[in-house]
């Protein structure tokens, strides 16, 4: 089962693979995998806010990505328009509810 598994690593064979957020958003929200979810492969600090929306919250960048670089990626956008893992309400449903 799912539940036994610490890490599940999903790969990014190329840059502009998208598959890896369907298995991410898979995992978490169908199948409620709490363990780790790593990105590795093509994983550059382009992908990353956008990885973490789909439920990764470990990665494994590409060779030649900076690290402290990266990190600056979790904080490119301030608003979410669509529902992710991470805010499961679209904006325009939080903002009806205010």
């Amino acid at each position: 089962s799912l539940a036994a598994l610490r890490v599940i690593a999903v790969n990014f064979p190329k840059f502009g693979d998208g598959r890896g957020y369907s298995i991410a958003r898979l995992l978490r929200e169908r199948y409620g995998y709490k363990g780790e979810l790593r990105a590795v492969g093509e994983v550059a600090r382009d992908n990353l806010y956008f990885m973490a929306q789909c439920g990764f919250d470990a990665f494994l960048l590409r060779d030649g990505e900076d690290a402290q670089e990266a990190l600056a990626a979790f904080g490119d956008f301030s608003e979410l328009y669509q529902a992710s893992t991470a805010q499961p309400q679209p904006l325009f449903r939080r903002r009806l509810a205010k």
